[in-house]
């Protein structure tokens, strides 16, 4: 199973929001906690499933967010998690974190 990216983990460690809206669909990102990533993506099985994913964090309504081998990021059914299916978010973790959006943020603005 891969390994959290260094991007990932700079991200935690920067404190930033870890529950965020997105500019694009599904618009919910709520980060796994760092110390239980690995261990959710062995509980729902990623190395079998998706082979190469790694997931972070979920949008609460049955899909996660996971970087592909590729380091894309993409998000992925929780049931019948195949990656044909993943569709792509953001080409890098940079451009992800550009469509974040503190909850509090658009909250205000929206």
């Amino acid at each position: 199973m891969p390994n959290p990216s260094k991007e990932l983990l700079d991200y935690y460690s920067s404190n930033k929001p870890l529950v965020c809206e997105l500019e694009v669909s599904p618009y919910i990102c709520e980060f796994w906690p760092e110390n239980e990533l690995v261990k959710f993506n062995e509980e729902y099985q990623l190395p079998i499933y998706a082979l190469g994913y790694f997931g972070f964090a979920t949008n609460c309504g049955g899909e996660m967010y996971a970087i592909s081998p590729t380091n894309e990021i993409v998000y992925l059914p929780l049931i019948g998690m195949k990656p044909d299916v993943a569709i792509k978010l953001a080409s890098t973790w940079q451009a992800f974190e550009e469509i974040l959006l503190p909850i509090s943020e658009s909250d205000t603005n929206g």
